[in-house]
């Protein structure tokens, strides 16, 4: 008897062990960013695969042990926990049609293949029942425990009962069951939500490093990114795209007149008011604050048009020179802003080729008494003497 409840105990052990791999193999698969576009269309698949693999695992596993060990009485009802444990963490994590599919057929293939169990059609819709509600609600059942553990235990019902009648009612050990079930269910638990706030933790430091923390836009580090990423699809696809950045005018006049605070504010608010501006074009748009006082903003799969250039130019430069700001003594005062436009061009070889010749716009609008605008090398007052596409 020692020597079986010893083997039962170190059998369980391991078989925890090869659950929370499963658990951890399962949400690397889901959650991963390394993937390439190709496996992309193969991580469903994936994880129908690993999944339908560890039940399998556990099957058979049961059988040889039991088969090693001369068939001794409930041996192998620990591996069916094991096996429903698997099933549950899948459908409750992934939430994927594909994934419910599958694991469905798995599950009426158990049921029709255990002998002795004529009313296993009732009872094999029971389980697809719970495993859809695991699918369809599995963040509102894994939330709390207190409907976590429960569900956990009415999921398993049915297997149980299947089990049993087709072994004719044998005593199992029923502690030693419910005992061993609220173990696994509690590694998993703990497996998922510990993944889970380490990739929470992980995604706010990148956020963290992408956000300016005083506006709230992405700030220089993105706006590279995101340039490349647009000179590639462009070298690829042919997409366009289009950069507008600008300065405050006179900041710095601004900061040591009214203050540092004051010069925050402002920003602030530019930042705002670019974003609501943005949002109303026709074309995709990313906003960033590139330096101190300057802001950027990307419009992708643009078409060749100067004149919605120069509409979105002077919807921006006539939003921010419209806000309002007061000093501490109440006096009212506004601000200008000077912007230079480019967009892509189909001999650029460097993705910052762009950026140079925005930049380079940008500083022909300062020179030209600033409050302007300068479009693809035009400032505005001279554009509208000119015939030219942007």
């Amino acid at each position: 008897m020692l020597v079986s409840w010893g083997l039962r105990t170190t059998t369980y052990i391991t078989n925890i062990l090869v659950l929370v791999g499963y658990a951890l193999l399962f949400n690397w698969l889901q959650n991963t960013r390394s993937i390439t576009p190709r496996w992309q269309r193969w991580r469903q698949p994936a994880l129908v695969a690993v999944t339908i693999a560890f039940v399998v695992l556990f099957h058979f596993s049961s059988v040889l042990s039991m088969a090693a060990q001369n068939n001794p009485i409930g041996y192998g009802w620990t591996y069916l926990n094991f096996q429903g444990a698997t099933l549950l963490y899948a459908l409750l994590s992934s939430r994927q049609r594909l994934v419910l599919y599958f694991t469905s057929l798995v599950v009426v293939g158990w049921y029709w293949w255990i002998p002795r169990v004529p009313t296993w059609p009732l009872m094999a819709a029971c389980s697809l029942v719970l495993m859809y509600v695991a699918t369809r609600f599995g963040p509102t059942i894994g939330r709390r425990a207190l409907t976590y553990y429960p569900f956990g235990f009415l999921f398993m019902a049915p297997f149980f009962l299947a089990n049993w009648l087709s072994l004719d009612g044998i005593d199992v050990g029923w502690p030693w069951q419910v005992i061993t079930l609220t173990i696994i269910l509690w590694c998993l638990w703990q497996t998922h939500y510990r993944f889970v706030a380490r990739r929470n933790h992980e995604a706010a430091l990148v956020s963290e490093a992408q956000i300016d923390d005083l506006t709230s836009l992405k700030n220089f580090r993105v706006f590279d990114a995101d340039l490349h990423a647009a000179f590639d699809r462009l070298q690829d696809h042919g997409e366009l795209y289009a950069l507008y950045t600008f300065d405050i005018d006179h900041f710095k006049r601004v900061n040591d007149t009214y203050g540092h605070v004051s010069g925050n504010t402002i920003l602030q608010a530019v930042a705002k008011r670019l974003e609501q501006v943005v949002a109303n074009f026709d074309y995709p748009a990313q906003t960033y604050r590139t330096g101190g006082e300057e802001f950027s903003f990307l419009l992708i799969d643009v078409v060749e048009d100067f004149g919605k250039a120069t509409e979105y130019t002077t919807a921006v430069k006539d939003a921010l020179s419209d806000l309002t700001f007061h000093t501490e003594n109440g006096d009212e005062f506004h601000i200008t802003v000077s912007i230079g436009q480019d967009r892509s061009v189909a001999d650029d070889r460097n993705y910052l080729d762009i950026y140079k010749r925005a930049d380079k716009y940008l500083y022909s609008s300062k020179n030209h008494g600033r409050n302007a605008i300068t479009i693809r090398g035009i400032t505005i007052g001279q554009a509208q003497r000119v015939q030219a596409r942007e």
